[in-house]
């Protein structure tokens, strides 16, 4: 005799298949949005985390470029009196023969040890810029390193000008200059054609000079707004961006007078002679 087992699940309706294609729907719904929530509890830690090493490199530069500004006063002040030495030969002064000017690199100051201008890198800006991690940033704040990016590139364009302009014045002048103090010409052993070439080379290098420190300050301005950066989040860039380099160019702002008083000031009290200098070689 056949025996017949009544089934251990009933007979499957409509109803239990939009159930149970409901049940695959609503799990799947959830697991995409776990994921998404986990991924952008994992992209808010990667902003977070660019946002600090983008703030100390900031801050890095920032000293850097202070200390690069006092360096270039002092530069710029050195090719002022150097050209206000070779002026009065021009002018037919030649009788005075001051000792010669010797530029001397002062101290970095703000707790950096050594002398001389400091290295301007920004090498977490380009390499999140590479691998594309700036889309993480608020739009304010990437478009404000934007701005502070490109007065880099602008820098780095001046610095290579600046170093052949004051290359060529250091390699003129050595050729007329004692080995034991290679960046103090002696002017008297020039010609007068080689006092107005020297004085050309001096006051392109200044020019070039005078326009790096133009750009550093603006570059120092700019990192000012981005290490303040809960001020984007609250104003319109472009008048803030405004608002800092204001700032920054009154807190640096050039004043030639106050330099030529102070090398005026400098030179009175420098030993001299009023012999008549070695004569010249035409």
């Amino acid at each position: 005799m056949l025996d017949v087992h009544p089934p251990h699940s009933p007979t499957h309706t409509w109803k239990d298949f939009f159930i149970h294609i409901a049940t695959i729907v609503v799990g799947l719904i959830i697991a995409v949005g776990l994921e998404q929530m986990v991924e952008a509890i994992h992209r808010q830690h990667e902003r977070h985390q660019l946002e600090e090493e983008l703030h100390t490199e900031s801050e890095i530069l920032q000293r850097n470029a202070e200390i690069d500004i006092g360096q270039y006063d002092s530069l710029l002040k050195f090719q002022l009196a150097l050209r206000k030495d070779l002026n009065l030969r021009i002018a037919g002064h030649d009788k005075l023969n001051p000792p010669a000017r010797t530029y001397v690199t002062p101290p970095h100051g703000h707790g950096v040890p050594g002398a001389g201008t400091m290295v301007i890198l920004n090498p977490i800006w380009e390499s999140a810029k590479d691998d594309g991690r700036l889309a993480l940033l608020p739009e304010g704040l990437r478009r404000a390193y934007g701005v502070v990016s490109g007065q880099k590139r602008a820098i780095d364009t001046s610095l290579e000008l600046n170093s052949a302009a004051q290359n060529a014045v250091n390699s003129f002048a050595f050729q007329f200059s004692d080995i034991r103090t290679p960046r103090a010409p002696d002017l008297s052993q020039m010609s007068e054609a080689q006092w107005i070439e020297l004085r050309a080379l001096v006051t392109d290098a200044f020019e070039k000079l005078r326009l790096l420190r133009t750009q550093m300050v603006d570059f120092s301005g700019e990192l000012n707004l981005v290490l303040a950066k809960e001020l984007i989040d609250q104003r319109v860039l472009s008048p803030l961006v405004t608002e800092v380099l204001a700032e920054a160019r009154a807190a640096h702002r050039e004043d030639f007078a106050k330099v030529a008083d102070e090398i005026d000031a400098e030179d009175a009290a420098r030993p001299s002679t009023t012999t008549k200098p070695a004569k010249m070689t035409r």
